[in-house]
């Protein structure tokens, strides 16, 4: 009998194909399609999708679909969650509406009527059942209004304020609500009257009102306190609107004024005084009422800026009460302080008599001959170096003043000769200054390298700010001299000058030196009062001790206290006074001290005499 594996295979089956089955113990042959038809046929889903019963009675499985939240992964379904995306779009709600919560991890469905039991109405506000927010009326009766809130007396920076922008509401502290306040805001006003009001704050931060007209007479008192600043001028200065309108200009020394009156605002204005003992020049584009170029000693004048339609002028309206009316008187004191083979220094004291001199002309010629040379000018200076003369030869020097009146008479004629030519000294050196006391120091120094022997020394000084130099010994052989006659506290330039046959060296460096407090009778002076009168000037100060003696005297100087001095009169108690009159018109200073010449003191304002 075959095996299975020898008999022939096939390639199809059909339902009709016969195949062996023992069937009670006989074989029997049936064919495919009989034996198959009581078998489950396939059963053919694509994924995912489950296999189960849904229908009535009896039959195969049915396909079962995984729904929204589901997932079928090989055999295994799990839950994905929900895809809000996929949900229908809700466009009204209502009351009775759901929604979904997570309630401790489970989902939980709750009404929207259950949604507005969670608000509550605050004060002034209502919530209808079905959720309408409005404002209600106050107390239910009366409608809401700021004059029911609680007043309060004060405000501070913090506080806030209600304030409405671009239709939303928003609060700003005090502050800044006052900070944000800018005059452009306010409407423009009519011209300004007597009746019109602005805010002031009166002994405390109170706003209170207060008129134009109530401010006039306050203003009033003031003005005669007001004063104009001073200011002093020592070098060429162009003026300038921001530092000098409505200024005093105190030109001490003899300088030239200049202005751009293309720079200057019109109106611009102030008064120049010459204080000094030459003239005061001007540039052209300032034009003076006289016509002159400037201002003689003790003139005193007002420049205005005026803009017209001419143009921009600078105009120097010159005083004619200050305007000299004769020609100086001569000068005098003729001194030689300083002779070489080629030159002299010469040195006088301005006329005391005439009108106050603004020019010098300074004249020389070899003894024994006719003609005058002249030697040069100066603008009010009282010293001249004569350069270019003969050594060993011996000049007539003389010196003639001037003004806008005229020349007046030459000064005595001073002889001085020159040194033969040789080897001139050198510079001291090492100049020190000891004992110093009130009134005087003691003055030291070695003698110059060169030089030679014969050597001579002259000792100079003058008060520290000064120009010219004061002679305070001469034909010195010994390299110690004192120095008398200074002013208590009072700060001095010194210097040695070396000479021989052929003339005199350079100067040494100067040393500066203060001499000491006068230890006098008068501790303190304070000033009292002060009157400047016509041609005169009056004060009285009080005195520590209120018994010592004091005397009063004027000054050109703020610095150099006066020569002569006029003894005060005692009024009361520390109180002491007198009059003074100044030798010239011009500016003055007022001085007091003890008549032991303890404790100098100035009156810081200077005085115009006429």
């Amino acid at each position: 009998m075959p095996t299975i594996s020898q008999l022939p295979s096939t390639d199809t089956i059909s339902a009709s194909d016969l195949i062996p089955i023992s069937q009670d113990g006989s074989a029997h042959s049936v064919s495919v399609g009989a034996l198959l038809a009581q078998t489950q046929p396939a059963i053919i889903v694509g994924p995912p999708s489950l296999l189960g019963r849904i229908s009535i009675g009896p039959g195969g499985p049915d396909t079962i679909a995984v729904g929204d939240g589901l997932t079928l992964n090989n055999g295994t379904l799990s839950a994905s969650g929900f895809n809000k995306t996929d949900w229908p779009l809700q466009t009204s709600l209502a009351p009775d509406d759901q929604i979904l919560v997570n309630n401790a991890g489970a989902p939980q469905l709750v009404g929207l009527n259950q949604i507005r039991q969670l608000f509550t109405a605050g004060s002034n506000i209502t919530i209808d059942p079905i959720g309408v927010i409005s404002t209600s009326d106050l107390n239910g009766a009366v409608p809401y209004s700021l004059a029911t809130l609680s007043p309060v007396s004060t405000l501070a920076s913090e506080d806030l304020i209600g304030v409405s922008q671009n239709g939303r509401d928003y609060a700003v502290t005090y502050a800044n609500l006052l900070g944000g306040l800018t005059i452009d805001l306010a409407p423009t006003a009519d011209p300004a009257s007597d009746s019109d009001a602005f805010w002031v704050a009166q002994a405390s931060n109170i706003m209170l009102r207060q008129t134009l007209g109530a401010t006039w007479p306050w203003i009033l008192a003031k003005l005669p306190l007001w004063k104009r600043r001073v200011i002093e001028l020592s070098a060429n200065t162009t003026l300038e609107e921001a530092a000098h309108h409505n200024t005093v200009l105190v030109c001490s020394s003899p300088i030239r004024i200049s202005a751009v009156a293309a720079n200057m605002v019109s109106g611009f204005y102030c008064e120049l005084i010459n204080a000094s003992s030459g003239p005061i020049t001007f540039d052209s584009s300032i034009l003076a009422s006289t016509g002159s170029n400037g201002l003689l000693p003790y003139q005193c004048g007002a420049i205005h800026c005026i803009t017209y339609s001419g143009g921009t002028t600078m105009f120097l309206s010159i005083s004619a009460g200050s305007s000299v009316i004769i020609a100086p008187g001569q000068p005098f004191n003729l001194t030689v302080s300083s002779v070489s083979s080629a030159s002299v220094t010469l040195s006088w004291s301005a006329p005391i008599s005439g009108g106050p001199a603004s020019i010098y002309t300074v004249q020389y010629r070899i003894i024994g001959t006719i003609p005058w040379l002249s030697a040069g000018q100066t603008s009010g200076a009282t010293n001249l170096i004569i350069n270019g003369l003969q050594a060993a030869t011996s000049y007539d020097l003389s010196v003639s003043a001037m003004n806008n009146i005229g020349t007046g008479p030459t000064s005595s004629t001073l002889t001085a000769t020159t040194f033969a030519i040789g080897l001139l000294p050198g510079a001291p050196s090492a100049l020190s200054v000891t004992n110093i006391g009130a009134n005087s120091v003691t003055c030291s120094w070695i003698a110059p390298v060169v030089g030679g022997t014969g050597i001579l020394y002259r000792v100079q000084y003058k008060v520290v700010g000064q120009t010219v130099w004061n002679s305070a010994a001469s034909n010195l052989s010994p390299t110690t001299v004192s120095i008398t006659g200074l002013i208590p506290v009072t700060s001095y330039d010194i210097q040695v000058i070396a000479s021989n046959d052929s003339g005199s060296g350079p100067p040494s460096a100067p040393v500066t030196t203060t001499t000491a407090q006068a230890a006098g009778l008068i501790i303190s002076i304070s000033w009292n009062w002060i009157d400047p009168q016509v041609g005169s000037i009056g004060g009285n100060v009080h005195v520590n001790p209120a018994t010592a003696q004091v005397q009063f005297g004027v000054s050109q100087s703020a610095v150099t206290p006066p020569t002569v001095w006029v003894a005060g009169n005692r009024i009361n108690t520390d109180l002491w006074g007198a009059y003074v009159t100044p030798a010239s018109a011009g500016s003055w200073y007022l001085w007091a001290e003890g008549t032991d010449g303890s404790t100098p003191t100035v009156y810081a304002t200077p005085f115009i005499i006429t």
